[in-house]
């Protein structure tokens, strides 16, 4: 919240429900807000009045003519209030509120409006569901926590702006209605009432068109955009979200770190926590080998580590079986995780199941020794080996999965989401960054058995590797980069392709032939044409950090009118069906 009080002076009142301290003593002053609470304690009522910027306890005598007015007034009422700034005694001060230290004896109150029954209770542990909070939005953003989640995301969007503004980047808006283009999630289209049959499609992301600034010689952009993707919705994703959204000309990867990083220490200097560059960086494959995911919360130490050397003479089938098919064996240790029961150890390999994996080896250590359903088929070395490799301590137990890299890592990469869930390791920091760099160009579409693009179809191959498009392009590593924090993908960025040559190689691997490619990607192409400088940039989630941030479970808490899991706004009742005139108007025909 700003303290920069004079401002919020009206016509209305002279000071707000969150300045007031022992230096107003004897001043007259005017509130408004809504009634809080009240409390009647030997015939004298109190109200706690509340606005945005705080709670003002205000008090009415038997004795003073808006003692009625008082009584009469309930909660959410909006109400006026004028009266004179006294000092709460030692003893009865209230240290849990900023102006706990004064009181304002009322010598008029107005209702200026009233309110009906309330829903549901205002308290933050009211206890009700999420769908009751979003059918009365308007009422849940009057909680103290949720209207400090907005005024914060408010604050940090100037942050943000003036950090830009300092290094010469210009704030751009691109377009809302574009045409419907592959950049790898469902479109939400608009149809055009003045094109029969042809529709717009709200931007996935100002993906193209940052480009074709970059192109104009913009040189450095930003913009706070809403993209809008039709996917299966959860806690952090919504149908429209908000990206910090940058480019910039004649850059490399490093040169786009460096502004992303100053960017999060001044956003993080603004909550009074202290982030400093450069952010730790690792290698697309070497985080998936180390942690089975490409976005590690760093902020625990539980690493996978490779153990096929351990086991590549084993006569364990499972492990002998996977080595000999070009796959691997890797383990992870739990720190205490030998007081799971077999039933925990159960539900363990069912979770891994569900990534792909067969089953699930483990090996609890207590009282020196090894226990395991599978002890039998790991010899004495193998044992010793492996209790090295771990750093294996009484109490500990080993998970082990045995298959193929692709499916091993993240199977082991779940698993230890799930064992830092249960066992709740100390934290090594607060804040986590992790750059995650240089993952593969391409790989296989499924359906289609063609390439496709494993970030967006304008990524530029690393120049060392380009040479491999022709022969091996499966093995091409890209300038593609993800920014992690705390586990959460929180942006992803690369640098793109600026020649024509080098984009149509990349689209004819897609399966994509040049009248195809004219026809969906004309206007970046043709710009590259016409002296494309190099370029790169990146787009961060910015309902995401600022979850993070406010600690919430769900960004819904940190985004004033979000929408449900599926995708309807339950307090404006959209989407909702439109009448046969508007069909008429837009060509368009409901079959049921």
């Amino acid at each position: 919240m700003t303290n920069n009080n004079a401002s919020k002076k009206t016509s209305l009142r002279t000071h707000t429900c969150g300045e007031l301290n022992a230096s107003n003593a004897g001043q007259t002053v005017t509130l408004t807000g809504w009634m809080d609470a009240k409390r009647n304690h030997g015939g004298v009522v109190f109200i706690n009045l509340r606005d945005l910027y705080g709670v003002t306890q205000v008090v009415a005598r038997p004795d003073s003519p808006v003692f009625k007015t008082a009584e009469e007034a309930k909660n959410e009422y909006v109400l006026r209030v004028t009266g004179k700034v006294t000092a709460r005694p030692g003893s009865n001060a209230n240290k849990n509120m900023t102006t706990g230290e004064i009181e304002v004896d009322a010598s008029t109150i107005e209702i200026l409006n009233i309110s009906q029954p309330l829903p549901f209770d205002l308290g933050e542990h009211a206890g009700v569901s999420e769908e009751t909070r979003l059918k009365y939005r308007f009422l849940d953003l009057r909680r103290e926590r949720m209207a400090k989640n907005l005024v914060l995301r408010s604050r940090l969007s100037q942050v943000i702006r003036n950090y830009l503004y300092d290094l010469d980047f210009n704030e751009i808006e691109t377009p809302l209605l574009t045409r419907s283009t592959p950049e790898g999630a469902r479109d939400f289209v608009v149809p055009s009432r003045n094109n029969p049959g042809e529709f717009y499609a709200l931007p996935q992301s100002p993906q193209q068109f940052k480009q074709v600034l970059m192109m104009s010689g913009m040189d450095r952009y930003f913009q706070l955009a809403r993209n809008f993707r039709d996917e299966e919705l959860r806690s952090d994703r919504q149908p429209e979200h908000t990206q910090i959204d940058l480019e910039m000309s004649f850059v490399d990867e490093q040169d786009i770190a460096k502004v992303v990083e100053g960017m999060m220490s001044a956003i993080f200097a603004h909550i009074g926590e202290e982030v400093k560059g450069p952010f730790p960086e690792m290698e697309f494959s070497d985080v998936m080998l180390k942690y089975g995911s490409d976005k590690p919360d760093l902020r625990y130490a539980l690493e996978i580590k490779e153990c096929s050397d351990i086991f590549k003479a084993s006569a364990f089938k499972v492990f002998s079986g996977a080595l000999a098919e070009g796959g691997v064996v890797r383990a992870i240790k739990g720190e205490g995780a030998a007081a799971f029961s077999r039933g925990d150890m159960d539900k363990l390999t069912e979770l891994v199941k569900k990534f792909g994996a067969k089953g699930l080896v483990w090996l609890r250590f207590k009282d020196g020794k090894w226990e395991s359903p599978t002890l039998k088929f790991i010899n004495e070395a193998e044992q010793a080996a492996l209790k090295e490799r771990l750093d294996v301590k009484d109490g500990d137990a080993v998970f082990i999965a045995a298959d193929k890299a692709a499916v091993a890592a993240p199977c082991l990469g779940a698993l230890r989401n799930e064992l830092i869930a249960r066992l709740k390791p100390a934290k090594l920091k607060k804040w986590a960054f992790l750059w995650v760099r240089h993952f593969p160009l391409l790989e296989k579409d499924a359906e289609t058995g063609n390439w496709t693009f494993t970030h967006n179809p304008f990524t530029a191959p690393l120049p060392e590797e380009a040479h491999k498009l022709d022969t091996d392009p499966g093995n091409v590593r890209s300038c593609q980069y993800d920014l992690v924090l705390n586990g959460v993908e929180l942006g992803s960025g690369s640098v793109r392709n600026h020649t024509r040559a080098m984009q149509e190689k990349i689209f004819a691997l897609m399966g994509y032939d040049k009248e195809q490619v004219q026809k969906r990607f004309a206007m970046i192409v043709n710009a590259m044409d016409f002296g494309a400088p190099p370029h790169g940039g990146i787009g961060m989630g910015y309902d995401r950090l600022i979850g993070i941030i406010c600690g919430t479970e769900s960004i819904r808490d940190v985004i004033a009118f979000p929408k449900t899991t599926s995708g309807a706004c339950l307090m404006s009742d959209a989407p909702s069906v439109i009448d046969d005139r508007q069909l008429k108007e837009l060509h368009i025909e409901i079959k049921k």
